[in-house]
Parts: structure tokens; C-alpha cells; sequence
């Protein structure tokens, strides 16, 4: 990629966050990749709602300013009757806010990540029609496909169902005022592309990545001692545990896995609403001594308990909802340089582990995963390649300074666009 005429200009960039800010808050590492632009000079505010401050006075959070935007409780409580309206109450009274942020930081650009709160994006596509600034949208899995796993969701069927036709109806609006998408994988770039008219010259796909340096040489003994896994083969499953993640695959292979290759056990990282479902299931197959449910880890223990492991698993249910994901524990555990089973059916595991060699992979299916974990434990030497070829890979292809500079050159290209 050639630079383009304004190569050297800093930008500034202002993010207005679908987060809610705590100190130690999880942050998307998309947006993370966006905020390593620090590193190159660049200036990157933060604009997200607080719950912590009651006035809207910047602070620094390493080299990211960050304009925090007080988020009042008008109605108390925690039920739905009172989250609804206290939502959409602070959602209006943070637009003058974030528009007095960009009226006073000079910003280049405005980059919004669209997610549940669909109105974000609108207020960003006033800040760019208001103060004349490119609007960058990052753009995850699109809400219209959740219609697709309402289903697993009976309780909150008909509230998924009113989420995704909003989304739907607010994305029609701020699609075609992007100057630039982000889309999460190339397969939602491509759904973009056939379904929403948006040409290919308007995104760069943005996928999941890991700084590198996190993953490297993490000594996992702790974890091991922790969870009384010592002299045990592991298998590790990161990430989250909710209806419709179509875990209980997981469970049922790994049932296998143990009748084969006793004293194998499976970590089970992370939390959500099927995890007792889960507990149960492992009990009902006699492995409930086998399986390891952490619960909620820190992002900054995620490097650890992945090295505790010699095998990642990445099963993931093959609707389409899932097929635009670029899932992030895949590259977390290349990263670490641990082999990584993971099924076919989702193009991201596809093109990662075709092109790294770094796994196996396989159908979303119990006995195609087991065979797959069973010869990684059986041939150890070939599933330490494996880490090493899709460690290699991920330091040369998702590490998050590749990343930001792919999208550093795009935002520059843009700002020298629109400014001729």
C-alpha cells in the first residue's frame, strides 16, 4: 500500500464507546487495535458514558484521553420498567455533551462502533454532518441476523426480535453516511458489499487481533495449582457461556475424550446464562470432576490460564449470525502458541487455520471434535508446530500493530480525500 500525500499529518481521532466506563472495564479488542494509534503519534479520545463521574472533566488512561459522559439513574431500580426509560432518558441528554466535546477538540474524524445502542450512531452521524468530519463506523456482527437465534432466547424472544428490527431501521440510515465501515471479517464486508450497497472502496475489514507481546512466554504454573490441574493434559474453551452458543457440543465430546484418554481435563473459561445447564450436563456424563468452570477471569488472566493448556477449542455454532464473527479466543490461543481445534463452518477459523497451519479443523460436531483433541494429545510434537506456525502467523497478520497501521493508512487516505 502506497502512503498517501498526508502520511505525516497526526490525526485526531474521537470514538464515541458503546461501554459503560469502569476502571478495570472489558475492552473490545477492536477498539483496543483503534486506540493503539496512539503509538504512531496520533491523538484518540474516548467519548462513553460513566456512572462514576458526575461531570463530564477529561483524564488520561495511559496515552487515550478519555471524555467521560455522566449517566443519571432518573427512575431507581434495576428491573426492566426502569432501565428502558433510564436508557433512553440519557441517551438524548449525551448528545449536547459529546457534541461540545468535538466542538472543542478540533478532531479529524469521528468513528463510531455500532452496536445495541444503535443511537450512537446516529449522534455520530450529527457530529459529522455538524462539524464536517469523516464518520467511521465499526461494524459488528449485524443485528438483523439475530432474528436467526431469537429462538434460543424463548424468554426474550420478542425483545430480540424489536433490537434487530431498530438496529435494522437505524443502520439503513447511517450505512449510506459512513465514509468508511469497518466490518468485523470479510464476510460481513461482503454482506455489505451484495446486501447494503456499500462499495468495497467505503471498508477495510477489521478483525479480532491480540497484542502479540501480551501472549509471549506467560508461565501458566499458577493457574495449573489454582484449579488443581497439575500433570494433567488441558484443554481450554475461552469465552462466553450463553444460550445459543451451542456449547453442550463441547461437553459431549470432551465426554469422549476423557473415555479415551483418562485424566484429561477441559477448563472452562468464562461465564453467562447456560453455564448451569453446562455444570449439569458434565455431571449427567460423569466428567464433572474432569470439567473446570472458572467463571468470570480478568482479560489481563486470559494469557495465563491459556498457557496453563495445551489445546484450544473454538467450537461455534454455524448460523449466520456466527459466520460474519471473527472470533477472538482463536487468535488468543495462536497467540500463546497452543494448537487450536476449531470447526470449518465459520470462514474466519477457515482462513485463519488454512493459512497459519496453526489447528485442526473440523465439522460443529461432538465426535469430530474429540478425534481432533485426541490425536493433538496424542502427537505432541506435531500440535507444538502447530503453535508455533499459528503464533508465527497471528504476529504477522492480527497483531495489533498491523492492524492500526492498515487502518491508520485507510483514515489517512480518507482525511486526503475529502479535504481536496
Amino acid at each position: 500500500m502506497q502512503p498517501c500525500d498526508n502520511a505525516s499529518k497526526k490525526l485526531r481521532v474521537g470514538m464515541i464507546l458503546p461501554l459503560r466506563y469502569q476502571p478495570n472495564m472489558l475492552v473490545y479488542p477492536t477498539i483496543k487495535i483503534l486506540g493503539h494509534l496512539t503509538n504512531y503519534g496520533h491523538h484518540v479520545s474516548w467519548i462513553i458514558e460513566s456512572e462514576e463521574h458526575q461531570q463530564s472533566d477529561s483524564f488520561y488512561m495511559g496515552d487515550i484521553e478519555i471524555h467521560p459522559i455522566p449517566f443519571r439513574y432518573y427512575i431507581p431500580g434495576n428491573s426492566i420498567l426502569s432501565k428502558i426509560p433510564n436508557t433512553l432518558v440519557n441517551m438524548l441528554t449525551k448528545v449536547r455533551p459529546i457534541s461540545k466535546v468535538f466542538r472543542e477538540g478540533n478532531y479529524d474524524l469521528v468513528l463510531v462502533r455500532h452496536e445495541v445502542r444503535a443511537f450512537d450512531g446516529l449522534i455520530a452521524t450529527y457530529i459529522k454532518w455538524k462539524y464536517k468530519i469523516p464518520l467511521v463506523l465499526e461494524l459488528s456482527n449485524p443485528l438483523e441476523h439475530w432474528e436467526e437465534i431469537r429462538l434460543h432466547f424463548p424468554k426474550q424472544r420478542f425483545l430480540l426480535y424489536f433490537v434487530a428490527k431498530t438496529d435494522e431501521f437505524i443502520s439503513k440510515r447511517i450505512l449510506p453516511k459512513a465514509d468508511l465501515v469497518l466490518p468485523i471479517s470479510k464476510w460481513l464486508q461482503q454482506d455489505l458489499i451484495e446486501n447494503k450497497g456499500i462499495p468495497a472502496s467505503r471498508s477495510l475489514p477489521l478483525p479480532e487481533g491480540v497484542d502479540s507481546k501480551d501472549f509471549l512466554n506467560r508461565d501458566g504454573k499458577h493457574i495449573t495449582e489454582r484449579y488443581n490441574l497439575p500433570g494433567s493434559h488441558v484443554v481450554i474453551y475461552e469465552g462466553e457461556m450463553n444460550h445459543g452458543r451451542g456449547l453442550d457440543i463441547l461437553i459431549d465430546a470432551f465426554s469422549k475424550v476423557v473415555k479415551q484418554r483418562p485424566g484429561t481435563k477441559l477448563l472452562m473459561v468464562g461465564n453467562g446464562n447456560d453455564r448451569e445447564n453446562l455444570e449439569n450436563l458434565a455431571l449427567q456424563l460423569g466428567i464433572d470432576q474432569d470439567v473446570v468452570f472458572t467463571g468470570y477471569v480478568l482479560q489481563s488472566e486470559i494469557p495465563d490460564h491459556i498457557a496453563a493448556a495445551d489445546i484450544g477449542v473454538s467450537p461455534i455454532p454455524p448460523i449466520t449470525f456466527y459466520k460474519f464473527s471473527s472470533p477472538i479466543k482463536v487468535v488468543e490461543y495462536m497467540a500463546s502458541a497452543k494448537a487450536v481445534v476449531a470447526n470449518e463452518e465459520i470462514p474466519d477459523h477457515n482462513e485463519v487455520l488454512s493459512q497459519s497451519g496453526g489447528g485442526i479443523l473440523v465439522s460443529f460436531d461432538p465426535e469430530a471434535f474429540a478425534d481432533a483433541i485426541i490425536n493433538l494429545l496424542d502427537n505432541p510434537d506435531e500440535a507444538v508446530e502447530m503453535g508455533r506456525k499459528g503464533r508465527e502467523w497471528v504476529v504477522q497478520n492480527r497483531d495489533f500493530e498491523v492492524l492500526a497501521r492498515q487502518v491508520e493508512q485507510r483514515c489517512l487516505e480518507l482525511l486526503n480525500t475529502t479535504q481536496k
